[in-house]
């Protein structure tokens, strides 16, 4: 081996070594998140039973008799989507029209609030135990608007996915959590990546969960061992247990987010098997359309901390 050859190797003995050590010293400084207000004020000995919708199977989704309904049940948290109307007001819905949850057509920007508010919000719901029952039709349930939402129910925490790509609606949502004084029981969602930073940059105390590309880089960073180099804008990783193939929630990334005290939970889980399977991984909650049989079974299925 020649002189030079010899020296090269050296090189990359004495590079590698160093890069080795500082990851390990980038590991062991990492410090985990600081506990969000919102999750501080929640059970740590178990996981979260979250309402989607409020609990769609059970009831009218995204209405106040569901978020009642769910509320007495005992769930953890409430979850909602909002559109806005033609007139500038935050109302709770989860599709861009009204076409499949009431007896009307049409975008929800198209209608005033008074407008929607003739609507029957419990028009196509038939219960899950109960197929073809539309019992529930024409008893005066209606699309209700956010501020209705919170002033129904001001203890609740909620989960808010603002289904809109606009600053417009973002801003109005943020200024209504903050009337409500609602900022250390909220988290805002969103699937676009700029209205979550936006929330963020608009209230630095306003807990957010990971966008597509911030929890592609966290899975991706799980997978080599590598979260403490991920230095999060968010608190929660609220994700499918798969991307289309691809395996989000394992053992491996729910330990990492542990690590670095990020609030893991699934959606949209309804199967009791795979609520059982995601619980014993450790998930910190579960996103449900049946929050009945959810709590079931956190109240009588020990929580696992996550381990790999």
């Amino acid at each position: 081996m020649t002189q030079s050859r010899r020296t090269v190797i050296a090189i990359l003995v004495i590079a590698a070594l160093v890069a080795g050590l500082a990851f390990a010293l980038l590991r062991s400084r990492a410090e985990p998140l600081p506990e969000h207000p919102f999750f501080e004020g929640l059970s740590q000995d178990r996981a979260l039973v979250i309402a989607h919708r409020g609990g769609a199977t059970l009831w009218p989704e995204n209405t106040l008799t569901a978020f009642a309904g769910a509320w007495e049940l005992g769930v953890d948290v409430l979850e909602m989507d909002v559109h806005m109307t033609a007139d500038g007001v935050p109302v709770v819905i989860h599709d861009s029209s009204v076409d499949r949850t009431t007896d009307g057509n049409g975008l929800v920007q198209s209608f005033t609030l008074a407008e929607l508010k003739e609507l029957d919000a419990a028009y196509s719901f038939s219960p899950l135990d109960a197929p073809g029952d539309f019992s529930l039709r024409g008893t005066g349930i209606t699309i209700p608007s956010l501020r209705e939402v919170f002033e129904a129910f001001p203890y609740a925490p909620m989960v808010i996915e603002s289904k809109e790509d606009d600053i417009g609606a973002a801003e109005i949502i943020l200024q209504l959590v903050q009337e409500y004084e609602r900022v250390d029981q909220t988290v805002l969602a969103s699937f676009s990546h700029r209205i979550l930073q936006y929330f963020r940059s608009q209230d630095a105390r306003v807990a957010t969960h990971a966008s597509e590309p911030e929890l592609t880089r966290f899975l991706a960073a799980s997978w080599l061992f590598g979260e403490s180099f991920v230095a999060p804008d968010y608190e929660a990783l609220l994700v499918p247990p798969h991307a289309g193939r691809i395996p989000v929630l394992t053992r491996r990334f729910v330990k990492a987010a542990s690590e670095r005290n990020i609030f893991v939970a699934a959606w949209t889980i309804n199967d009791k098997a795979e609520m059982l399977r995601l619980l014993d991984m450790g998930v910190n909650g579960l996103i449900t359309d049946q929050p009945d049989v959810a709590l079931d079974l956190v109240g009588s299925t020990p929580y696992a901390e996550a381990d790999e």
